[in-house]
């Protein structure tokens, strides 16, 4: 194991050069390889593995040269380390005793040369030690470039999210708007909102499909922004024409929340949660379970909202002829799946009689 009382860590030579860290108990061998390099690398020996190990955490070289019989911890169980820690680090192993089993070994564990010692010429083992410096230069190179990348990438989807959210407050606070128009619709997508979480909660939908739902249900009436006053406040029976008016406005509500592609996928939930089970519902007709099922899902917190709520026409039912009403309705207007996790939803509230 490495003294604690060893000589601090360091490489010696022109300052700038790649490090090379040569692993061999043979003083002949680590003399030449530092006479041959020290003009162009910056050189540290150490005798064994474990003595090698606090450079791979700390000091970490470029290159490697490494006994493969070393005393105690073998040159190829180092190597292995070296992989783990250091993966840029290139190694060249050198032995005395070569066989073909231990090179291949050796080069299924990544090195990056395989040299017989001792050395029949010495330029050509810093050749080799030299293009090693280069490979693992582009290397973390290459690396550092990813990693540049990488971040600016989430750089970007950062200002994505951080714009997707200034526009989403931007458009709840149109929703605010508008609803404080009228007394009778003040707080109606946020009590809208809030059933629909209930009910997704009850559904045990994902937490992302969920944040998503409550997106949906807090923007489904945004385009009646695009909806003349004098209709949404209308105190009695409205035209035909009217009516086809206040039906575009989950269209206007599509449209408005499409220009922004981070919410493109509240498009479908808020352009079809006037859809009817039956397919008698608006704009597209759509049928039973054809109708995406966060529609399905606000289509009932939208309509026992608006039931219980005062309207310019009528006044609000009781919450107990709204849960009636909408047990009726059940598998006509409403996807009975979701009316049924409502209610049970409510019942564990304590606003329905078991």
């Amino acid at each position: 194991m490495a003294d604690p009382e060893k000589a601090p860590l360091e490489y010696r030579g022109p300052q700038g050069t790649s490090r090379v860290l040569i692993v061999d108990d043979e003083p002949v061998v680590c003399l030449m390889l530092e006479e041959a390099l020290a003009d162009e690398f910056s050189i540290a020996v150490v005798t064994t593995g474990e003595d090698a190990v606090p450079y791979l955490v700390n000091l970490p070289p470029q290159i490697m040269v490494i006994d493969k019989n070393l005393p105690g911890m073998s040159g190829l169980d180092l190597l292995k380390q070296v992989k783990e820690l250091q993966p840029d680090t290139e190694v060249i192993v050198i032995t005395g005793y070569a066989s073909l089993g231990s090179a291949i070994e050796a080069m299924r564990f990544s090195a990056y040369d395989y040299l017989m010692k001792p050395f029949d010429d010495i330029d050509l083992v810093r050749e080799k030690i030299r293009r090693a410096g280069e490979k693992s230069e582009l290397a973390s190179e290459r690396r550092l470039l990813m990693e540049q990348v990488l971040a600016s990438n989430q750089e970007l989807r950062d200002a994505q999210a951080r714009l997707g959210r200034a526009y989403l407050q931007t458009l709840t606070s149109m929703i605010t708007a508008l609803e404080a128009r009228d007394a009778c619709t003040r707080g109606h997508s946020d009590r809208v909102a809030s059933y629909t979480e209930m009910i997704g909660k009850e559904l045990r939908l994902a937490g992302a499909i969920q944040e998503k739902l409550v997106d949906g249900a807090r923007l489904h009436d945004l385009g009646k922004i695009g909806i003349r006053e004098e209709v949404l406040n209308k105190t009695s029976r409205l035209t035909d024409d009217e009516y086809k008016h206040i039906q575009t406005h989950p269209n206007i509500s599509a449209d408005i929340i499409g220009q922004m592609e981070a919410y493109a996928h509240l498009v479908p939930m808020v352009k079809h949660h006037h859809e009817r089970y039956d397919g008698g519902g608006y704009p597209s007709g759509l049928v039973g379970t054809i109708i995406p099922f966060e529609s399905r899902i606000i289509a009932v917190a939208d309509t026992f909202d608006a039931m219980t709520s005062e309207r310019p026409y009528r006044q609000p039912r009781s919450h107990a002829d709204a849960f009636r009403e909408i047990r009726d309705v059940s598998g006509s207007q409403l996807d009975p799946d979701v009316v049924s996790a409502f209610l049970i939803a409510q019942g564990r509230l304590g606003n329905i009689d078991s």
